[in-house]
This record gives structure tokens, sequence and C-alpha cells, in this order.
């Protein structure tokens, strides 16, 4: 069976999320509890805890606990992925494959990604932003619309998720200026969104040097699977690790093209973390796989068992 792992980004976070996992699986366990050593974070009060739930959404607290339960559950599927071809993670999901793969310690990336989460969110707070999802519209015309609104301000397109799904990103003029573009040129459906921060755009440029001056500190190794770069669209290359990961802050995000890459080289796509979005991505971009997600005691066994070939 030849597998491709896929990584949640941030968004996918939720209050409950692992929940019957903690509680019912050792190993589950004892990953999480080291990554809250680690961090510094109770995660399961972070994560199981109801009046939590606006910590768990502020963007320096949702990615290490993201990340940290994609590594959980890896640790937890691993003894049955003898032939993982390839991973991918949407943008801060990157940082959970890379350490999956072994790129990364785990501990430095958990530390990684608590500075990336800190940073982002300072930069989110300079600015005011939007974000909104385009749906169904040509590439093109998006483009178009956004440089016919950057006379109010920066806009840009921050992720190509599927083939029918791209998010522009920026200040709440362009996006605002943007959208209205957009509608006039007949786009029937415009989803804004509930987000801190316009990630993907120049308005995370503030991260980008201090995040830099961290990444260069960081033992970057060759991997046991190759990662798909959400912005190079290829391969990460180790020496060049530092370089890809401060510029994915301003940069578009290209899942869709990236799980593309690997179109006929796979049989099964499991996603590792809270929800399903990557899986609903990529049965919208490439047809006729397995698709499996990993985020419950529930769904593990339903995982288990296409594994397992039952």
């Amino acid at each position: 069976m030849r597998i491709g792992l896929l990584f949640s980004g941030q968004g996918a976070q939720k209050t409950g999320m692992g929940q019957s996992l903690y509680e019912q699986n050792a190993t589950y366990r004892a990953a999480i509890d080291h990554a809250s050593d680690v961090l510094s974070i109770d995660l399961p009060k972070l994560y199981f805890d109801a009046d939590q739930e606006t910590l768990l959404n502020q963007t320096q607290y949702a990615q290490p606990a993201i990340v940290a339960m994609s590594a959980a559950l890896y640790q937890v599927l691993q003894p049955q992925l003898d032939n993982v071809v390839a991973g991918i993670g949407l943008s801060l999901g990157e940082y959970s494959a890379l350490a999956c793969a072994g790129n990364v310690a785990l501990d430095d990336a958990l530390t990684l990604v608590k500075l990336r989460g800190e940073l982002m969110q300072q930069a989110s707070e300079q600015t005011a932003s939007q974000m909104a999802a385009v749906m169904n519209t040509p590439l093109d015309l998006i483009k178009e619309a956004c440089e016919a609104a950057s006379t109010k301000g920066i806009v840009t397109i921050a992720n190509v998720n599927t083939p029918k799904q791209v998010v522009i990103g920026g200040e709440v003029a362009a996006v605002e200026a943007a959208t209205a573009y957009l509608t006039e040129h007949d786009v029937k459906r415009i989803v804004p969104l509930n987000v801190s921060g316009a990630f993907h755009t120049p308005l995370m440029q503030p991260a980008q040097a201090p995040l830099h001056e961290a990444l260069l500190k960081t033992n970057w190794q060759d991997g046991q699977f190759p990662v798909i770069s959400n912005t190079t669209q290829q391969p990460f290359v180790t020496a060049d690790m530092t370089t890809t990961l401060t510029t994915q802050l301003v940069s578009t995000t290209h899942f869709a093209t990236a799980l593309q890459t690997l179109d006929g080289q796979l049989d099964t796509v499991i996603e590792l973390g809270p929800g399903k979005t990557l899986t609903s991505f990529a049965r919208k971009t490439v047809k006729g796989l397995n698709y499996c997600h990993v985020d419950s005691l529930e769904t593990l066994e339903d995982t288990l068992k296409v594994l397992e070939g039952k």
C-alpha cells in the first residue's frame, strides 16, 4: 500500500480534539504529555476544557496544539505505516510533516512552532486584516481582482486549496475591493473566513526575521520520506529549509498542486490532525484513492482496518 500523509493546518483546532485517544491510547497520551512539558503548555486542559476555547483559537496556542496532536497521531500509527511515499502539511502542518519524517527533532519543531505562533499573532495584531474563500472561479480572474484592488492596500492570493477553492487575504479595504470586483464579474460564492490574521500575505513580513534566526539555529537533517512544500511545490531540500520556511510565511500555499505532484503514486491518503479539512481538499483534487483521517479512537480504528486491508 502506497501511503500519503496529510498534516492539518491552523483552523482545524476544536475543543475536545483527541480526547478519546488521550483517555484510551497510552502511546498517544504519553506523546501529548511529553509535548506539554516541552511547550510548558497544559495541552489536555487546552484541548478538553471548553473554558479554554478562546485561548485554543489564538494563533500562539493553536499552532503548537495542532502540531503536538499530529505528531502524537503519527507515533500511534507509525508501526502500520510501512510505505509512506510522501507527506504534505498545510502551512503549519509542514512542521508536523518535517518532524514526523525526521527532518527535525520533534522537540525542536514544537519549540519553533510555539515561536512561529507568537510571531504570527503579533504580526496579525499590527494591521487589521481579512481573508475570504473564493469558490469555483478561474485563478486568473482572482489574480485580476487582487491587482485591481491593490490601490486600496495589500491583497493577494494566500491559499490554493483545491482547483475550486482559493483564499485571498490582506488589508480589510483591499479584500473588500477584491470581493466587490469578483462579485461584479459574476462570482457567486465568496465566504469570509474567521481567522486572526491574513496569513501567507505580505502582512506576515514582521514575523520573518525572528523566525529566520530561529530556523538558522535548527539542526535540519535528511528525512525518511519526502515532504512536499506548499511554497515551492517540490520536496523540501534539507539545505534550503530555513529559506523555504521563512518565505512560506508570506507566500501563497499551493496545497492542491503539492498533492497533484503525487497523482498516480498513492493508494491511500491519511490526514493526521483535528478534523478532516485536508481529506476533503484531497478528495476534490485527486480522485479514486482510499481517504482516511485520524483524530479520535473511532477514526483510528477505521484507519487501521484500511491499512490492514480489511
